[in-house]
C-alpha cells in the first residue's frame, strides 16, 4: 500500500487512496461512459455519458468504502484498532493492529461487509424501480445510476462471501472452523489453503479465458486469482507469527544492545560519533541509566546542518514521558500490535524510568524464524 495520498479520517480511521485508485476509477469511468451508458441510453450526450461515468465510479467507490467502515466499526466494537482504510485498485482494504479475540467476533467483523454490500443494493435497486420509466433527463440519469450501483453492491457482496481467504467468505469460514476446533492458528491455516486454492482456480479461468480470446477479462481475473493466493499465504504467516509470541514477555524478547548517547551531545557529534560509524538511526537520550528521551534520524535530518554545532540532542529528542514503551513483564504480542498501532519499528523497555533493553521488530521476526527453525 505504499504510495497513497491520505485524505482524512472518519470515526477516528484514516482513509488513504493509493495511486493504483486512480488507474481503476478511469478505466471504470470510461468503461460506463464508453459502452454501458450509450448502450443503454443511446440518446444521451457526450457529456451526459461521460458526467454519469464519473458520478458513478465516485460512488461505487464511496459504497467500497463504506463496506469496509461497516467492517471496521465492528472491529472497533470488539476492541479491534483500526489504522487506516486504503482503497486502491482490487477495492478497499482495512489494517488491523490485531486478531479478533473469539470466532463470534471474527463472525460479526466479516459478515458485516457483505451485508453493508447488499443493504446499499437493494436500496439503489429501490430507487432505480421509482425512477425507472420516466421521460425527464434528470431522473433517467438517478435511474441509470441506480441500477448500476444496485447490481455492482450485490455482486461485491457474493464475490466476497466466496469462502477464499481473506476475502469476507473466508473469514467467515475462518470463524465457523474456529468455533469448531478452537484454535486460531488451524482455522487460518485450512482457510488459507483454501483460499489459496481458490486463488489458483482465478488463476486457471483466466488463462482460459486469454486463450478464448476474452484477453482484458482473462488477464483480470488471473490477477485477482494470484492476489488472493497471495494474500492468503501472507495473512497465514501474519497469524502465525502472531501466535509464536504469544505466552513470551518483553523480557524474553528484548535486546540490552541499545545506543545510548548523553542528552547534551551535539547533533554534529552524534552525527560524527554515532551515526556514520554505526549506521543506526534510533538513539536512546539517558542519564545513569535513567530515560530522557529519544532521538531519530529524521529529528536530526530536520534541523539544518549549519546548526548542528549549536543543537544539543536534548532541543530536538523525543522527550521520555512522550516515547511508546514496553514494561519488562507485557506480553511480546501485545508489544507488536502497540508497534503496529503507532507505526514504529523500535520500542524501549522501561522500568521505574530505567531503560533495560530495547525491542526491534525485525528482532522479533528473527526471534520467531529461529525458533521455527529449530522447531522449538
Amino acid at each position: 500500500m505504499g504510495g497513497s495520498l491520505r485524505l482524512g479520517k472518519i470515526f477516528g480511521i484514516t482513509i488513504n487512496l493509493n495511486w493504483t485508485w486512480f488507474f481503476i476509477f478511469a478505466l471504470i469511468t470510461w468503461t460506463l461512459a464508453a459502452d454501458y451508458f450509450p448502450t443503454r441510453y443511446p440518446t444521451w450526450s457526450l457529456s451526459m455519458k461521460v458526467g454519469a461515468g464519473i458520478f458513478t465510479s465516485f460512488l461505487f467507490f464511496a459504497s467500497v468504502l463504506f463496506h469496509e467502515l461497516c467492517h471496521s466499526l465492528v472491529a472497533l466494537r470488539e476492541g479491534i484498532k483500526i489504522q487506516s482504510i486504503t482503497l486502491f485498485f482490487l477495492g478497499g482494504v482495512a489494517q488491523m493492529t490485531g486478531e479478533p479475540k473469539t470466532a463470534a467476533d471474527e463472525f460479526r467483523m466479516a459478515f458485516a461487509g457483505p451485508f453493508s454490500s447488499l443493504v446499499l443494493g437493494g436500496i439503489f435497486l429501490g430507487i432505480f424501480f421509482a425512477l425507472d420509466g420516466a421521460a425527464a433527463l434528470s431522473t433517467q440519469f438517478g435511474a441509470a445510476v441506480a441500477y448500476y450501483l444496485g447490481f455492482i453492491n450485490i455482486f461485491l457482496a457474493v464475490f466476497n462471501l466466496i469462502p477464499g481467504f481473506p476475502l469476507d467468505g473466508g473469514r467467515v469460514l475462518r470463524s465457523i472452523i474456529w468455533w469448531r476446533s478452537r484454535n486460531l492458528e488451524t482455522a487460518t491455516r485450512i482457510a488459507s489453503y483454501i483460499g489459496r486454492a481458490f486463488g489458483f482456480l482465478f488463476i486457471l479461468g483466466g488463462i482460459y479465458l486469454f486463450f478464448t480470446a476474452d484477453f482484458f477479462n482473462g488477464i483480470w481475473l488471473a490477477f485477482i486469482g494470484w492476489f488472493l493466493q497471495n494474500a492468503a499465504a501472507g495473512s497465514y504467516r501474519q497469524v502465525e507469527m502472531r501466535e509464536a509470541l504469544r505466552g513470551f514477555t518483553a523480557r524474553a524478547v528484548m535486546s540490552s544492545d541499545y545506543p545510548a548517547i548523553s542528552p547534551n551531545l551535539s547533533l554534529r557529534e552524534l552525527v560524527q560519533g554515532y551515526v556514520l560509524p554505526t549506521g543506526r538511526h534510533y538513539f536512546v537520550a539517558a542519564e545513569e541509566g535513567r530515560l530522557k528521551g529519544v532521538v531519530t534520524l529524521e529529528d536530526i535530518k530536520a534541523v539544518p546542518q549549519t546548526q548542528w554545532d549549536i543543537t544539543p540532542v536534548r532541543a530536538v529528542m523525543t522527550p521520555a514521558d512522550k516515547v511508546v514503551s514496553a514494561h519488562p513483564e507485557e506480553e511480546a504480542l501485545s508489544i507488536l500490535e502497540r508497534m503496529d498501532e503507532h507505526g514504529i519499528n523500535e520500542m524501549l523497555v522501561v522500568k521505574e524510568g530505567i531503560v533495560l533493553g530495547i525491542i526491534v521488530r525485525e528482532n522479533l521476526l528473527r526471534f520467531i524464524r529461529f525458533r521455527s527453525e529449530l522447531k522449538i
